[in-house]
């Protein structure tokens, strides 16, 4: 299959996730108002670390958009998206050497090791779901909750994208 023709599935395919999956997910007491993962943005970590500032600030925005689209949100998402879409080469620059970098490849645990895919995911979905929820209530004034909140949330969405990760990659001969 085409690899763009596999891209486009595979974004398809995790903004239906979280818009009719995860969205959904009603978790008991406490932890219902304080998890909410977005494991949607997993798309948007899995790009080839060659891809281009503008294309991947593209496609994180639109990503965004649909979310916002099917979620009824007023561009939380979109906003969210772009930033990870911002901060993300840098991210790749602090935690891969340019003498590692392969261009083509994508910053999966097989590649970056479990350490390095962990402080990568984590910088990058933090900073989402900190966007995301002070978006959301758009004032400072319960601070703590929202930081705590966007951990718990973070954790979770990376716990989602280690298992998808495990179960679904086609490993690389050169990473085994």
């Amino acid at each position: 299959m085409n690899k763009w023709l596999q891209s486009i599935l595979f974004a398809l395919t995790m903004v239906a996730a979280q818009v009719f999956l995860f969205n959904n997910v009603q978790l008991r007491g406490l932890l219902n108002s304080l998890v909410a993962p977005c494991v949607y943005i997993f798309y948007l970590l899995m790009l080839p670390m060659g891809i281009s500032k503008i294309n991947l600030l593209v496609v994180s925005f639109a990503l965004g958009l649909g979310v916002d689209f099917l979620s009824g949100t007023l561009g939380q998402n979109t906003a969210a998206c772009v930033l990870i879409g911002f901060i993300r080469p840098s991210v790749v620059k602090r935690l891969v050497s340019k003498e590692d970098i392969d261009k083509s490849l994508r910053p999966s645990i097989y590649v970056l090791g479990m350490y390095r895919f962990l402080a990568y995911a984590l910088v990058l979905s933090l900073a989402f779901h900190l966007a995301l929820f002070f978006l959301e209530i758009f004032t400072f004034y319960q601070t703590g909750l929202t930081l705590l909140r966007a951990l718990l949330s973070s954790v979770a969405a990376i716990a989602i994208m280690i298992l998808l990760e495990i179960f679904f990659e086609k490993r690389d001969k050169r990473y085994r």
